[in-house]
């Protein structure tokens, strides 16, 4: 079987990069697994890994360690396309030189994703940002938002009342006694 290494470290920084941001171990469930794989552009074993691999190797709440996917998962999902290539039922034994090229290839794929972002920017159209634009607000829309854009919160949408003049209306509080 292929021997680990640094090219193991890329995948696993890769799967780190996809697994969900709440998950506290270095472990992952089937649904990221399955999203790195497709961005990988490995789509082709998404279907079997969901089906029979994933389960044979999952702990009871359904998630595996970085390590188990590197170091039996993946090895199990290429011996399965080789077994299936080949015609033979079940899966092909890992030794085999065609099964250590197909994991040597899911690793190289996943470590060429490394480094990359698994969450990428929103992209926004012409629209939405024409929509989401504060400085072309108008009416009482606008003070909502400061001049960068960024709402107010409940500031802007409270009307306080100024109760520090004398009588409700006035407005020039404080100049009573000054000297014009």
């Amino acid at each position: 079987m292929a021997a680990s290494g640094s090219g193991d470290d890329a995948v696993k920084a890769t799967l780190r990069a996809y697994k969900e941001r709440t998950e506290k171990a270095d472990a992952m469930k089937l649904t990221p697994f399955l999203k790195c794989m497709e961005a990988c552009g490995l789509k082709q074993y998404k279907q079997t890994t969901e089906s029979s691999i994933w389960n044979l190797h999952a702990d009871a709440t359904k998630k595996c360690t970085i390590d188990q996917i590197v170091s039996k998962v993946i090895p199990d999902i290429a011996a399965d396309a080789v077994g299936r290539k080949k015609g033979i039922k079940g899966r092909a034994d890992l030794d085999d030189k065609d099964v250590v090229k197909t994991v040597d290839d899911i690793k190289a794929k996943f470590s060429a994703k490394a480094g990359q972002s698994a969450h990428q920017a929103v992209k926004t159209d012409k629209t939405t940002d024409r929509l989401t634009d504060a400085s072309k607000y108008t009416g009482s829309h606008k003070e909502r938002f400061d001049k960068d854009g960024k709402g107010k919160g409940l500031e802007g949408r409270v009307d306080k009342a100024d109760t520090s003049g004398y009588v409700g209306n006035y407005k020039n509080a404080g100049t009573y006694d000054s000297k014009h």
